[in-house]
């Protein structure tokens, strides 16, 4: 009996040794992801100072690094869920798949540099480039979750942080095309949704309410990745805004209508079938 107990906390003592040492080489895989990503920013602020203004160069560095940091930050807490859901194998490295996910971030973030700016006072690159930006990371979106999957590595920090930057992306991206008056102001409460959903979330959990699951629906992910395919074209300079603002509003609508239902679910008025 006691040489049973003996072996069952060496057991215990070797599996959060090797959880720990795990945890270690993530944080550092992170960490040179981040300075990669910090690189990144700083050579494009560089080229904007050169062609542009050291003002929005300056503007940008500061901008983009912010939102970088923020994308790792999320990143870093949700590092102990780098397992797979279903055999809850944790794995030593992050993954092909989760960091493409973390490159749509350093996109999104990129793409965030050029709040605030005027179009009509930058240069060719300077306009173009959060088009680029936004486009290759609303495209990655639909490659991080395959490229896990063909590599047998996909994670629940994949699946989460997939969510966050979604959402990031559409509250980043839609702030932009309205201050270039690409969309319709009223496209915001797209940007807004999601963070109001989870803070509807924690309003009933701190409150000691329950909170239900959400049924599974497809056609919830197909909405997103048509609201981040309409972002991504607003941005491009040739797409007139007399397109690209009235189609914001019309696919509004179902998305909005869709996160009320999702409320009405995870609040218990729709009763889970």
């Amino acid at each position: 009996m006691i040489q049973n107990v003996k072996v069952d906390s060496l057991t215990i003592f070797l599996l959060h040794c090797d959880m720990s040492v795990a945890s270690i080489r993530l944080s550092h895989e992170l960490y040179k992801l981040g300075a990669l990503g910090a690189a990144f920013l700083a050579l494009i602020s560089t080229a904007l100072g050169f062609l542009d203004s050291a003002k929005l160069a300056t503007s940008f560095l500061i901008i983009s690094g912010i939102s970088w940091f923020y994308v790792l930050a999320n990143c870093y807490r949700k590092l102990h869920l780098n397992y797979d859901p279903k055999s809850k194998q944790h794995f030593q490295k992050l993954g092909i798949g989760n960091r493409l996910t973390l490159t749509r971030g350093l996109l999104i973030g990129a793409t965030a540099g050029f709040i605030g700016t005027d179009p009509s006072a930058l240069s060719k690159f300077a306009v173009f480039s959060p088009a680029i930006f936004y486009t290759v990371a609303a495209i990655g979106d639909a490659l991080d979750g395959y490229i896990a999957r063909v590599t047998m590595q996909t994670t629940q920090l994949g699946s989460e942080l997939d969510n966050e930057l979604d959402a990031f992306g559409l509250l980043i991206a839609p702030v932009l095309a309205v201050l270039w008056s690409k969309l319709h102001f009223t496209y915001l409460f797209v940007s807004a949704a999601f963070y109001v959903f989870r803070l509807g979330i924690f309003y009933r959990n701190h409150q000691g309410k329950p909170v239900y699951e959400l049924i599974p629906n497809q056609f919830r992910r197909r909405l997103a990745g048509y609201q981040m395919g309409l972002v991504a074209t607003s941005l491009w300079a040739p797409i007139p805004a007399e397109l690209t603002k009235p189609v914001g509003v019309l696919l509004m609508i179902p998305l909005l209508i869709g996160f009320l239902l999702d409320w009405l679910q995870v609040s218990g008025r729709i009763k889970k079938q």
